[in-house]
């Protein structure tokens, strides 16, 4: 393991010895060393080129290369109290970069501190970084699109054509920073797996900020502030890749669309953790092909799921794509179980607006648990029919209360489709519009009489009081072998149809 200097203002022998006599290009130094050779980048190094830039690293995945950005004038060799995040590699015109390794097997990298800027004009550029089958960790670094070109982007990832791998790479930032020169700009995920934890996105807002070319894999977003994609903006576009998108703790911007429809089935999956615009811990939605399972704080169930503050259930929406072998997955539960050799029935509550009660192969969960003494091995029983052959049953009635935090109906009141209110004299239940108009000058007499699924004429509106239901699972034969957590898995198969379930688990 070897280390080297590179400087653009060093005017020595440019063989890397030292802050004098540094190489004055990152390219021209790493041409030629070796896995694990250790590469010291000046605070004040500024290298621009009039050129496409390729920096290849010969780094492997188990002896990388380091490039760190340094005060040149600090201690030799540089130490932490060094780093800086000053220095600067750019193109002009309408040549790109790229970040990758010198074959298909090696340039696993880390960098520290570099400011990469890609472009300038009108002309398409692109900022690449992991074209190869490796592992590149950019920290502290800024990823810049100079160019307006609507076709220029920044691309993570490798997509191989090969057999080898359908995840080839693994690109990670760090505290790394992303700026585009046009809205029409975007991310493409190559392919492999993307992490992005802390950052930024700045400059012109892209329409829709990630799009992919590649292959599968996964891509995680923590702690990344995208608050300057708002309303007419979207985090994840439209595309038919297996590809997992994961925002964790993240500040998005307020009425982003968060992701497209999607015609492939069930993918790209994109889910929301405890992420948001606001001051609030409670937003965790998905989003596929099949439906979308947002965070609802009105129409929730009284003593049910809360963040701690604020009460909540799952909204789920269905869309017209969605069949009983493949239904839409919401975002699964987790409850600690300590009852074992006994039977355990695990429920959930749960309203719709229709008629009927749903059966068991429109809206239904699994249940995983702990069946065996001997491992930890799942058990899996299911609140649904037995098979695509069988024939669904309705899901038993419920009379939990839902309406704590609707508000109330008002006499003399427009109306819209799919409103929902209460009334004191029927308490416990909530009434959806399903004809818009404008309510009566005094409140019907159907209102206190009205039952699960009854509706309401209401002068020129109708309300239908909520279907409510119960959703449950015994585990049994086996029963519980060992405490441990059990998961539920919420799934969902009615086309076009939309369902509340409160995520608070009861165990009996």
């Amino acid at each position: 393991m070897a280390s080297y200097y590179v400087r653009s203002a060093a005017t020595g022998a440019a063989n890397g010895t030292s802050w004098t006599d540094a190489y004055t290009t990152l390219v021209t130094a790493l041409s030629g060393k070796a896995a694990g050779d250790i590469f010291y980048v000046a605070a004040d190094h500024a290298e621009t080129a009039a050129s496409a830039k390729t920096i290849s690293s010969p780094g492997t995945s188990t002896s990388p290369c380091y490039v760190y950005c340094v005060d040149h004038t600090g201690s030799v060799p540089p130490v932490a109290a060094d780093l800086r995040t000053t220095a600067s590699i750019t193109t002009t015109g309408t040549f790109s970069i790229t970040l990758n390794g010198t074959s298909a097997s090696v340039g696993s990298t880390y960098v520290y501190g570099i400011n990469f800027n890609s472009g300038t004009g009108a002309g398409a550029v692109a900022l690449s970084i992991g074209g190869t089958l490796a592992v590149i960790i950019l920290e502290s670094c800024n990823l810049n699109i100079l160019s307006t070109s609507a076709s220029s982007n920044i691309a993570l990832g490798y997509a191989s054509s090969s057999s080898v791998s359908v995840r080839p790479n693994r690109t990670e930032l760090i505290n790394t920073n992303m700026s585009f020169g046009a809205v029409g700009q975007f991310v493409n995920i190559a392919g492999g797996d993307v992490i992005w934890k802390g950052g930024a996105i700045s400059g012109s807002a892209p329409t829709a900020l990630f799009s992919t070319s590649g292959s599968g894999g996964y891509t995680r977003l923590e702690g990344v502030d995208l608050s300057n994609m708002g309303a007419g903006k979207t985090i994840v576009e439209a595309h038919a890749v297996t590809r997992d998108y994961t925002l964790k703790n993240c500040k998005l911007g307020a009425s982003v669309t968060v992701a497209a429809t999607s015609a492939q089935y069930h993918y790209p999956r994109t889910t929301v953790q405890n992420s948001d615009s606001a001051g609030t811990n409670y937003r965790n939605e998905r989003y596929t092909s099949c439906g979308v399972q947002t965070s609802e704080t009105v129409v929730v169930r009284t003593g049910g799921a809360s963040d701690g503050t604020t009460s909540v259930a799952y909204k789920i929406t269905t869309s017209a794509a969605n069949k009983w072998i493949m239904p839409f997955d919401a975002i699964p539960i987790a409850i600690w179980n300590g009852i074992t050799a006994s039977d355990v029935t695990a429920t959930l509550e749960g309203v719709w607006n229709a008629a009927a009660l749903p059966n068991n192969d429109d809206i239904w969960f699994d249940l995983g648990y702990m069946g065996s003494a001997s491992s930890p091995q799942a058990t899996f029983k299911t609140s649904s029919k037995a098979t695509n052959l069988s024939t669904g049953a309705a899901l038993t009635a419920s009379t939990e209360a839902w309406d704590s935090l609707v508000t109330a109906r008002a006499n003399s009141t427009v109306y819209a489709l799919g409103d929902v209110r209460k009334v004191a004299s029927n308490s416990g239940r909530i009434f959806f519009c399903t004809t818009a108009g404008t309510s009566a000058g005094s409140e019907p007499a159907g209102y206190a009489s009205a039952v699960d699924g009854g509706s309401v004429t209401d002068n020129t509106a109708v309300f239908r009081a909520g279907m409510r239901f119960k959703l449950a699972v015994t585990a049994t034969s086996p029963q519980p072998q060992a405490a441990g957590y059990m998961y539920l898995y919420p799934k969902a198969a009615k086309v076009s149809s939309t369902f509340y379930i409160d995520p608070k688990v009861t165990l009996a």
